[in-house]
């Protein structure tokens, strides 16, 4: 049976960003995410898919406790655009493992190639994620949304090469890391993440 994709609508990080803070602040309601969608989406039904989707990504997040635990910390990481790629992609990847699979293949191809084509992906997460429509889909919401946080650019269409992020703080990695743990529950403490290809986009 075919892994669900389940993310549907792209979400800028900018919007993300901002969402992220209210949740920090205490601040965050439904009309607030309803309100950050028209923003970036016409009509009421795209409007309510993106309100839905930064509630997941946001308020239901199984990492935003780590996040409030470290309030201070994260908002200055915020201002730093590689800690910050790190802590905004954390949070997709935690709030739907189909990104965190798109994260460590990308990761995984490009330690052996400068390139890689959409094909490639398509062809490596359809064992898991099926061949229809959906897998494509999904791509066209998480490759945009790795681009728009500095993980990857795209220098023609469908040919994807990586970036190197160089973090200034640690909450930012103990975030993607703890991300990483999340998307795997039978690895212990004690297994080195850092060695895994989720980390390939880290100098």
């Amino acid at each position: 049976m075919e892994t669900p994709i389940g993310i549907n609508q792209r979400i800028p990080m900018q919007t993300l960003e901002l969402a992220l803070k209210a949740v920090l602040e205490d601040q965050y309601t439904n009309d607030y995410a309803l309100e950050l969608g028209r923003y970036d989406y016409q009509g009421e039904n795209r409007i309510k898919k993106a309100a839905r989707v930064l509630n997941r990504l946001t308020k239901t997040n199984a990492l935003m406790p780590f996040y409030i635990e470290h309030k201070e910390k994260v908002l200055k990481a915020l201002k730093n655009p590689d800690d910050r790629a790190l802590l905004l992609i954390a949070l997709v990847n935690t709030a739907y493992p189909f990104c965190y699979d798109v994260t460590a293949t990308l990761g995984k191809y490009f330690h052996a190639q400068k390139t890689i084509g959409t094909p490639l992906l398509i062809n490596k997460l359809s064992a898991k994620y099926g061949t229809n429509r959906t897998l494509p889909n999904g791509l066209y919401c998480i490759m945009p949304m790795l681009i728009d946080a500095g993980f990857i650019t795209r220098p023609t269409v469908g040919l994807y090469e990586m970036c190197k992020l160089a973090p200034l703080t640690e909450v930012a990695r103990q975030a993607y890391t703890q991300s990483f743990m999340l998307n795997n529950p039978l690895l212990t403490d004690s297994y080195r993440a850092e060695n895994n290809f989720y980390f390939e986009f880290i100098d």
